[in-house]
């Protein structure tokens, strides 16, 4: 999905970057904690990279899964777990019987009724590896939630010391938190002809397209609509001030955008809930960013976090990139979902919504905190956010850790469990469609921000 890649992509470039060096392989342990026999649960390594790695049980390489060349295996083939050198992509874990490829670059659609593997109960988690200081792995659900995930990093083996750990939310605990944020409720749930669980997919994975299920997820009007009507109009027509440091990303190829710099730029609406960036990179100089109302309330858009805008008056829309637009874009849509963007709440005797962008990212209450009112916020990152330790949404990098350390300096080790097959047997008459999901460690200490 696009969200995820330019959410790789901000992690300081670690995804795909190779410093050309030998690494130290990675010990990848697996554990089967889900109620399966291991001949039941399989793994498949899917990414644009290549994928250097051994069975450590015989030695033999590994290859990724792609189409025309499908490679999965169950846990019973690799006892001892794997020897990982290099790789950046998706490891992707299912139960019963694996995916096929349809085309070259497919992945399953969890949304549409027509595709082959919708019913099929599968997951992902994202891994950089090349013996770098910066790789790291994650466990995300922004797309879809199926099987909970949990990672577990050690330095001297599993019989050493634990480094790192991103929980996971069991999957009765996560029905019972969302199965009431689509209208109606249990409405992104999926279940397979027999009633069991599949999936339950979140709000940023429905593209409105022919043939496919509506959202049934609130679509952000009402938080423009109040953006437009109360809020800017009571702080002089600003919206929020995007302002901060984007790092740059490099190596090459290098562009005045992807080039290190400071940026600030003032958001305002219109009366058609359009929103526009103004201002200034210290490298790439002034520019106007136009973010329509059909492209915010897209479910690629806030949700996503990743809207079509227009540069400088163009007719022709482009996606958010790895540079300066897309990193300062990723501001204004973290503020959206949080609850950032028009919040009156006091933070050190200032109102949230009137901070510098990037002064967000130090906040420790967010959500229903910033907004207390108002469901103004993404609720499926909200409820994710208290349940799991990963990925809530594209941006939840930005507020808290949710990565585990590969450094090979600290790290050697690190097991994938995977969690319990089904929920209880009261939720497997739940009616379908679909939903995603991301998890986010709580590193930091929440404190109680003040409404004026």
């Amino acid at each position: 999905m696009m969200q995820r890649a330019i959410v790789c992509g901000f992690l300081l470039l670690v995804c795909g970057a190779d410093s050309g060096w030998a690494a130290p392989p990675l010990s990848v342990q697996f554990k089967n904690d889900s109620g399966l026999a291991n001949s039941d649960v399989y793994i498949g390594f899917v990414g644009p990279g290549a994928l250097d790695a051994t069975n450590a049980a015989t030695n033999a390489p590994l290859s990724v899964s792609q189409f025309g060349d499908e490679n999965w295996y169950t846990l019973d083939t690799l006892p001892q777990g794997i020897e990982l050198n290099s790789f950046s992509g998706r490891i992707y874990v299912g139960y019963g019987s694996p995916w096929s490829f349809t085309h070259s670059g497919y992945e399953p659609s969890p949304v549409s009724p027509s595709d082959p593997n919708r019913l099929l109960r599968y997951d992902k988690m994202e891994l950089t590896y090349h013996g770098n200081p910066a790789d790291v792995a994650d466990t995300t659900s922004i797309d879809y939630f199926s099987i909970p995930l949990e990672l577990n990093v050690y330095q001297g083996g599993l019989a050493g010391t634990k480094v790192s750990s991103l929980t996971a939310s069991p999957t009765q605990t996560t029905l019972d938190a969302v199965r009431g944020i689509p209208s109606p409720a249990d409405a992104a749930v999926v279940t397979d002809g027999g009633g069991q669980f599949v999936r339950v997919i979140g709000p940023s994975a429905y593209p409105p397209s022919p043939g496919l299920p509506a959202s049934p997820y609130d679509n952000f009007d009402a938080y423009l609509t109040y953006v437009r009507d109360s809020y800017a109009p009571s702080h002089g027509g600003t919206v929020a001030t995007i302002k901060g440091r984007f790092a740059g990303v490099g190596p090459a190829p290098v562009t005045p955008e992807t080039m290190g710099q400071d940026y600030a730029f003032t958001a305002t609406i219109d009366a058609d809930k359009n929103i526009t960036l103004t201002g200034a990179g210290t490298i790439t100089g002034a520019h106007t960013l136009l973010f329509k109302y059909e492209d915010l309330t897209n479910p690629s858009g806030i949700y996503g976090a990743n809207p079509s805008f227009y540069l400088d008056g163009s007719p022709t829309p482009i996606n958010p990139q790895n540079d300066v637009f897309g990193w300062l874009i990723g501001d204004l849509m973290a503020g959206f979902n949080i609850g950032a963007i028009g919040s009156t709440v006091l933070e050190g005797g200032v109102e949230v919504g009137t901070l510098d962008s990037q002064d967000w990212f130090a906040l420790t209450e967010l959500f229903a905190a910033l907004q207390p009112n108002d469901p103004f916020y993404n609720p499926w990152a909200a409820t994710m956010s208290e349940i799991s330790e990963a990925y809530n949404f594209a941006y939840s990098d930005r507020f808290d850790h949710v990565v585990a350390p590969l450094d090979p300096a600290r790290v050697d080790t690190l097991e994938v469990v995977f969690l319990a097959q089904v929920p209880e047997p009261s939720t497997y008459v739940m009616l379908a469609t679909g939903a995603a999901l991301l998890l986010a460690v709580r590193f930091y200490p929440r404190r109680r921000a003040r409404r004026s």
